[in-house]
């Protein structure tokens, strides 16, 4: 009789072993999912910027401006390495042209 119990036993370890790599792979499918979308998100939020970017160039240009130092200012306030009162303070010196 427990020769038939520790048989039960290891049919339920592997039945269990069988159903966790099962999970592990369904895990792994549902993040590449996940990343497979947040790759397409990332994407078309970089095509908007470049969209973005391409309009503020030719605004700049318009202007009379330095398209490059326009995005480049525009970047740094975007990713907050430059704040409103550095722009406002730049642009009291800032020579008036036109």
């Amino acid at each position: 009789m427990p020769i038939l119990f520790f048989a039960a036993a290891g049919a339920l370890v592997a039945g269990g072993a069988g159903g966790g790599w099962y999970m592990w792979k369904r895990g792994q499918q549902e993040a590449a999912k996940r990343l497979q979308h947040e790759d397409a998100e990332a994407a078309k939020q970089a095509l908007r910027d470049a969209i973005d970017l391409a309009d503020l160039r030719s605004e700049a240009k318009a202007a009379g401006l330095d398209p490059d130092e326009v995005v480049a200012g525009y970047e740094k306030l975007r990713d907050s390495q430059l704040s409103a009162e550095d722009v406002l303070k730049k642009l009291g010196r800032a020579a008036i042209t036109g």
